[in-house]
């Protein structure tokens, strides 16, 4: 009995005592990450695009955007609205230069193709507004970058408008041309 008192007094002994003694560092590893979500943003090479000057008759335009995305597939659409004399889309007095629906908006990146060999002209499909202008919405083409990773380039939308009336009123007739991109979950 003794001896198991004694063994059991070494062994509370032992135990308290590496409780006494801790480590005098210690240190543990946690993971990290990070997901690097989709991102695309667009900006216009010129705020105003000059289209020259039309006496009558079809005529077109370019105007460029600079497209920066993370992945090398993006979805893009444009709008434009006709032209208004005096940039004034409320004027009764005098009727726009109207869009050439039939003609559609060309979409052209510089290092890029429509998907699966389709064709890179968007056609007007629904009504829009672009920042107080009434314009036309064109429906969305996917588009495969040449580039690593990545859909960074010039896109430059070709638009056509159809000036019709020989008596039109000289002067400065403006509108509106939007691009929009997205990006689509999953691609590539």
């Amino acid at each position: 009995m003794k001896k198991l008192i004694a063994i059991l007094a070494i062994s509370l002994v032992t135990g308290f005592s590496s409780i006494g003694f801790a480590d005098l560092s210690s240190s543990m590893v946690a993971n990290v990450y990070v997901v690097v979500a989709p991102n695309v943003a667009i900006a216009p090479l010129g705020s105003y695009i000059s289209a020259d000057s039309i006496q009558h008759g079809t005529f077109s335009t370019d105007v460029t955007f600079r497209i920066d995305a993370n992945q090398e597939a993006v979805q893009l659409s444009a709008a434009a609205s006709p032209l208004f004399k005096g940039d004034d889309p409320t004027n009764n007095d005098v009727a726009p230069i109207p869009l050439d629906e039939a003609a559609g908006i060309r979409i052209k990146p510089t290092n890029a193709n429509p998907f699966a060999g389709g064709s890179n002209v968007a056609q007007y499909s629904t009504a829009t507004d672009i920042e107080g202008f009434p314009g036309l919405q064109t429906n969305s083409i996917t588009f495969e970058s040449s580039q690593n990773g990545h859909f960074s380039q010039n896109v430059t939308l070709t638009v056509w408008w159809n000036q019709d009336d020989h008596e039109k009123p000289t002067g400065e007739y403006s509108g509106k041309v939007r691009l929009s991109a997205l990006l689509l979950p999953g691609a590539f």
